[in-house]
């Protein structure tokens, strides 16, 4: 997976989603239920992946990834925006129509006991996706040569979710997700529940399935190690929106957001590359049902208060118009007033010991 299958000719997205919103009600009363108001998980969230390509989609828990996951596989409908597959708006599909789309993207979960129906055989979990679309041939040798396909051992069809360990159930989990031959898998999470030492083989068998079938991932993960690993570009999220999105290297090796500089500031050393001084934030996310206005991450920006100058302020337009997306080079786009040049990253880094940093420190120890 650590290929670039976008190396070349510019290859049309199997996969676009554009200006997806999503917000979901907030309501009282238990009997006569109102509306007082939502929860903007997405605004305005843009992404797309080649054939054959992972998209890492990162951020803190909240964010939105999950949504986004669940909206670009229509297991939402959004509130706006459009999801493009193979060049066809499938926004709005339903019922019968949306049965083709089903067979192309499938999921794989975070948790691969919860994900798997513990009354059933590790057989017909797999072979359940060939039972709803009515796929016709040979069950049992399907799912044989599935099992087969993800390091399984056929002979064990027949046993059930509790009798295998956790890394054999995601491997169950995955050779569901193969069995309709998709083009597109989401992973969201796919190996968090796991010990380290399984989650490098699971990651290693989505590569190998990647090199074999030309598998296209999107893959959600808080871990921005692993995702180094996987990845051939990545989207960072804060609070609904994609605040920049870079090729694989370009983006840990030189971010341009405030926010992407304070995660990977944040992974351990040599992880996700060489030690990097230490950004510390200010305060909490806001609340998704309140986002704040202008730029979302101007209450925590250490870039604006720079810019500023002054440890409490931010510039104006961070705190009153939304960013633009606007293009940074290398298949990079950025949502910030003032992305980050030259030695920005060091002086936030700086900031955050000095007393610029005070405030920072003290609201992250409560």
């Amino acid at each position: 997976m650590t290929g670039d299958p976008s190396a070349g000719a510019p290859v049309a997205p199997l996969l676009e989603a554009t200006g997806l919103t999503m917000r979901f009600p907030i309501t009282r009363g238990a009997l006569l239920r109102r509306t007082v108001g939502h929860v903007r998980a997405l605004a305005g969230v843009d992404l797309h992946i080649g054939p054959g390509e992972t998209l890492g989609l990162v951020g803190e828990s909240g964010c939105g990834k999950s949504t986004a996951a669940r909206v670009v596989t229509r297991l939402l409908e959004p509130t706006a925006g459009t999801v493009r597959f193979d060049g066809r708006d499938v926004t709005r599909l339903s019922g019968r129509r949306l049965a083709p789309l089903r067979r192309e993207m499938q999921v794989v979960f975070q948790d691969p006991y919860a994900s798997l129906n513990p009354r059933r055989t590790a057989g017909r979990i797999i072979a359940a996706p060939l039972d709803v679309h009515r796929v016709a041939g040979d069950r049992r040798g399907r799912v044989e040569e599935l099992m087969a396909q993800v390091g399984l051992d056929p002979a064990d069809h027949g046993r059930y979710p509790h009798e295998f360990s956790g890394g054999q159930r995601q491997r169950i989990a995955i050779a569901r997700a193969l069995a309709l031959r998709p083009r597109l898998i989401v992973c969201d999470e796919p190996v968090s529940a796991l010990d380290v030492s399984i989650q490098a083989q699971v990651l290693n068998l989505l590569a190998d399935l990647q090199r074999d079938l030309g598998l296209a991932y999107l893959f959600i993960s808080h871990d921005l190690a692993v995702v180094r690993h996987v990845a051939h570009r990545v989207a960072v999220m804060y609070l609904g929106h994609v605040v920049e999105a870079a090729p694989r290297d370009a983006l840990y090796d030189d971010p341009r957001h405030p926010y992407t500089a304070a995660l990977i500031s944040a992974v351990p050393a040599g992880a996700a590359g060489p030690r990097r001084s230490r950004i510390v934030l200010r305060g909490d996310v806001p609340s998704p049902a309140a986002p704040p206005a202008g730029c979302p991450f101007h209450p925590r920006c250490p870039k604006a208060r720079l810019v500023s100058g002054a440890p409490d302020r931010v510039p104006d337009e961070c705190r009153t118009l939304p960013p633009p997306e606007v293009p940074a080079g290398e298949g990079r786009t950025v949502r910030c007033w003032h992305p980050l040049a030259g030695d920005d990253v060091a002086r936030m880094a700086d900031a955050s010991v000095t007393g610029a940093g005070a405030p920072a420190l003290a609201a992250a120890s409560r």
